[in-house]
């Protein structure tokens, strides 16, 4: 056998196996996954527990994958082999991946889910209540769809004073996601110029493949930050997208969100005549209470102003001189008693009273009472006092 060189023999392995695995299926566990190189191409292993392979991803087709590679993470594979002839490698070129037991889609999901949901997207918090009565909704679907035909009828027949405007968006396949996102952002960057009270997100029902763009991430990020209260209305009852678990409330269906966010203008009617009723009632019981407390303060203010104080003073005045009268007169009355008593008993001790006895007072002519005839020898002049008037006699 002739010898052959090393590249003589690695280009006749690679001619012989290359077309012998041009298309080939394999199931293995993801390992040495360090993410996309700056080319954006993907080289990692691909593993199982007897052998392991080199295993090359594509930037184009990483780009179409849904899902996120980890390590360990157990894929179907499909692709071709590919001989590096100078360094005697082979490779698995990778056209699909799909995850082993569950689909890329589930996947995906689930990964987006959990990942947001760390993130706080999905807080109930940050939720923003709905305006009760919108005068301006924006529709971000596709404008040929059926979902915007059912949002405009039904918003038209409720209540046909409500504007609705319409901002067309791409809402399924290739850069759906990205037109959706950036619709949400650039409403919300124009609002001061467009008022509007509400958004509304979605299209009608379809595949898992096709209401996808409203489970990719721009779209999730675009509607938590959104000022603008948001709907999302994708219909398709049974699957939850990102979307509804990230808008300000979910609506099963395009139709369904325009009933939630227009209320019937009839109703609004009846509601207006039962506030308006209720108002009134209120305003007649609020103007009795503040009449009440009006009078209460007029009286107390009344009760604290000048005059009522001279009043106040002028009666305490009127007291105090009632008061000293009753006094006055009843002292003057117990003096006049006593008055009266001391009267009595110095007229039974006068000596006058005496006198109107029939009694008499005698004296000399020096004025000395005579108590003793002796007193008075013959030739004296005694002057006599009697009851009424003076007798003047001489002594024999």
């Amino acid at each position: 056998m002739d010898p052959v060189t090393v590249t003589e023999l690695s280009n006749r392995i690679k001619r012989h196996l290359e077309p012998a695995f041009a298309q080939v299926a394999v199931t293995g566990e993801i390992s040495n996954f360090r993410g996309a190189h700056h080319s954006g191409h993907v080289y990692c292993n691909l593993k199982d527990e007897g052998a392991q392979l080199r295993l090359i991803i594509w930037r184009a087709t990483l780009q179409r994958l849904k899902f996120e590679l980890h390590d360990g993470l157990e894929v179907v594979i499909t692709g071709k082999l590919d001989v590096y002839a100078r360094r005697g490698e082979y490779s698995l070129v990778a056209n699909t991946l799909q995850p082993k037991g569950l689909g890329g889609l589930q996947l995906a999901f689930q990964q987006m889910y959990e990942r947001l949901e760390r993130e706080g997207l999905f807080e109930p918090d940050h939720k923003v209540p709905l305006p009760a009565c919108p005068l301006r909704i924006a529709v971000v679907t596709s404008p040929t769809g059926a979902a915007i035909r059912d949002i405009i009828t039904t918003a038209r027949r409720r209540n046909p004073l409500v504007e609705i405007l319409v901002w067309p968006a791409k809402v399924q396949g290739e850069g759906a996601a990205q037109e959706i996102a950036r619709a949400i952002t650039r409403l919300n960057a124009l609002n001061d110029r467009l008022h509007l009270d509400a958004m509304i997100v979605g299209r009608g029902g379809g595949s898992l493949e096709d209401l996808w763009a409203f489970n990719e991430e721009p779209v999730a990020r675009a509607i938590y930050a959104s000022e603008i209260p948001v709907v999302s209305a994708v219909g398709h009852e049974v699957d939850t997208t990102i979307a509804d678990l990230v808008a300000d409330l979910r609506a099963a269906t395009p139709t369904a969100a325009a009933e939630i966010l227009v209320p019937e203008l009839a109703g609004m009617f009846e509601h207006a005549d039962e506030l308006r009723l209720r108002l009134g009632r209120a305003l007649r019981h609020g103007l009795d209470l503040w009449r009440e407390r009006l009078g209460n303060l007029r009286a107390r203010l009344g009760a604290l102003g000048p005059v009522a104080q001279v009043r106040r003073e002028q009666q305490r005045l009127d007291y105090l001189w009632e008061g000293l009268q009753s006094g006055m007169k009843h002292r003057l009355a117990a003096a006049r008693d006593r008055l009266q008593g001391a009267a009595g008993r110095l007229e039974a001790l006068s000596p006058l009273a005496v006198l109107r006895r029939g009694y008499s007072i005698t004296r000399d002519a020096a004025g000395r009472v005579l108590h003793d005839a002796n007193e008075a020898p013959p030739g004296s002049v005694l002057v006599t006092r009697l009851a009424e008037g003076e007798l003047r006699s001489r002594v024999e």
